[in-house]
């Protein structure tokens, strides 16, 4: 009982780390173009996301099992084949939810296979992790992806067309379908998640200090 309690807790730390305090787009910076470049609409984002968690996931289970067995310097390109492997059936599910959302996308779907975010876990973390923490901490990731990606998507169409998910609501304003706008609105977020960190870490040395 005392083991089962230990490990809802780890997993739930482990979750939490990916999505919130080590965020990998807003912490790590990794997987950015794909947010900058196509979460212009909440749609979009919403596509993106799944198609992180349908690739990362089993991906990284199977490198969590075979991992280990492989050399240290054939583990980058098996982690690349097992996600292209992956990837495939992941678009055909994206397309059953959201029908069009990969033609959407554009190469930013494609991508995927080799977002540094999702190889980070299958090639550096599943590996070397037990299975239960490989799917809490690409859970964690995905979560982290996800409202990282559907913050800046959300607030990108709204003050393009004054509504989300394609409703237009007003003129479409200029501007925040650009990559810049992402790259501004990830650095309050990134902002906003230091901050989060600091505050953990000063209460942790007052803690610690007691």
């Amino acid at each position: 009982m005392r083991d089962k309690r230990f490990i809802r807790r780890a997993a739930g730390t482990i979750f939490a780390n990916g999505f919130l305090f080590r965020n990998p787009v807003v912490i790590g910076a990794l997987g950015m173009y794909q947010v900058v470049s196509a979460c212009y609409s909440l749609k979009n984002a919403a596509a993106l996301s799944l198609l992180f968690l349908l690739t990362a996931m089993p991906a990284g289970l199977v490198m969590c099992l075979i991992g280990m067995a492989l050399p240290d310097w054939s583990r980058p390109g098996a982690a690349l084949a097992v996600s292209a492997l992956f990837y495939i059936p992941a678009v055909y599910i994206l397309e059953a939810v959201l029908p069009g959302a990969a033609g959407s996308l554009g190469f930013a779907a494609a991508l995927m296979v080799c977002n540094s975010a999702v190889y980070s876990r299958v090639e550096e973390y599943a590996p070397s992790h037990v299975a239960a923490a490989v799917v809490a901490d690409i859970a964690g990731n995905s979560a982290g992806f996800a409202a990282a990606a559907c913050v800046t998507a959300a607030v990108r169409e709204l003050w393009l067309s004054g509504g989300v998910w394609g409703r237009q609501a007003g003129d479409a304003a200029g501007g925040f379908s650009y990559p810049f706008a992402g790259f501004m609105i990830l650095g309050i977020l990134a902002a906003l998640v230091q901050w989060i960190n600091s505050r953990r870490r000063e209460k942790y040395a007052e803690k610690k200090g007691r």
